[in-house]
């Protein structure tokens, strides 16, 4: 009896003739496969560094007018950074017993809400503030309480901000 190369029962329909011949091959590319991704996670490109924020050096800006009796003024200005904001009264004219109200605030177009304060300011005196982005911010001048009763004063004030 002959064969013609064929088991008895064999579908060639449904299974490759050489099927063992294929399933070695894969462990071959599947060993290939995983040596490529091991060698691609070996690969460093150096050490993970966070981006350097760029760097803003800090403007000065100088303010001056008048406040009279029961006045006050704003000067709004821009904080473009997070940083340190510092106003200090350069000047009060007449200096010889003038005290004047002193903010630090946010500024919305319209209005400066007031968080930092000091009522008895006077030349030299400094009010502070850090931000933690950029800002629309201002300074507020004022007559506290009715204390320029007969005279205006002249003042003058240097903001250094970010």
């Amino acid at each position: 009896m002959e064969f013609s190369g064929q088991a008895v029962g064999y579908n060639s329909q449904i299974r490759p003739r050489h099927f063992g011949e294929e399933m070695r091959r894969s462990p071959v590319l599947l060993g290939g496969f995983l040596a490529a991704a091991l060698l691609a996670a070996g690969c460093d490109n150096g050490p993970d560094t966070a981006p350097t924020p760029p760097t803003v050096n800090p403007v000065t800006e100088t303010f001056s007018g008048t406040i009279n009796l029961n006045g006050a003024t704003t000067h709004p200005f821009s904080q473009t950074a997070a940083g340190t904001v510092t106003a200090t009264i350069t000047a009060i004219v007449p200096s010889e017993g003038s005290v004047l109200g002193f903010q630090l605030g946010t500024w919305d177009t319209v209005r400066c809400t007031v968080v930092l304060s000091n009522d008895l300011a006077t030349t030299g005196s400094v009010l502070s503030a850090n931000t933690q982005s950029s800002a629309s911010l201002c300074i507020r001048l004022h007559d506290p309480n009715g204390v320029l009763t007969d005279r205006s004063v002249q003042y003058t004030v240097t903001v250094t901000h970010r």
